[in-house]
């Protein structure tokens, strides 16, 4: 029971905090609004979140995280029986478009490094699981933060399959040549 509570506690914050995102943007929020909108108790906030900016790196963590394992078919894709580094960064991809306004004004409101720090921190733990060396998914994580923020940038300009696999085809030719 307890852990049915603490998600849905969470994922109201993280709700409010997205919805906010479009009406306030990043700098302007404050935890007050965050609480008023998800309606949760000060205290409560604190035992999950330490301030808005561990809201933001939920946030991006559940989007990164998600797509670790995918297994089941979701509104506008179907990950089932797809594995391996394109498809994940694929599924991570969708979900960053999905979330588009959100990620746009964390990129445009003038938190831009909080949230690319965020965005980093949380592929770099995906992707040192994949790899032995610590500077190459150091690099690859680099590389993909920098497509995201570029995609971004172009308005979603590409279509995430095709960053997929060029990020993919990239990602194995630092890793053959000596990244694991």
């Amino acid at each position: 029971m307890a852990d049915r509570r603490v998600a849905r506690t969470e994922a109201a914050v993280i709700g409010a905090f997205e919805r906010l995102l479009d009406e306030r943007g990043y700098a302007r929020m404050t935890v007050q609004e965050i609480l008023d909108a998800a309606d949760v108790a000060r205290a409560t906030f604190y035992a999950h979140f330490q301030g808005k900016e561990g809201v933001m790196a939920a946030f991006v963590a559940g989007v990164i995280d998600h797509v670790a394992a995918p297994a089941n078919a979701e509104p506008g894709h179907d990950f089932t029986g797809r594995d391996g580094a394109a498809a994940q960064v694929e599924h991570a991809l969708r979900h960053v478009q999905e979330h588009g306004h959100a990620v746009r004004a964390l990129l445009m409101g003038g938190c831009s490094s909080e949230f690319i720090g965020a965005l980093r921190e949380a592929a770099f733990g995906r992707i040192r699981k994949a790899t032995r060396d610590d500077y190459a998914a150091r690099f690859l994580t680099g590389a993909l933060v920098e497509t995201i923020v570029r995609w971004v940038e172009t308005d979603f300009a590409d279509e995430p399959r095709t960053l997929a696999a060029s990020y993919a085809a990239q990602a194995a030719g630092v890793l053959e040549t000596g990244g694991a």
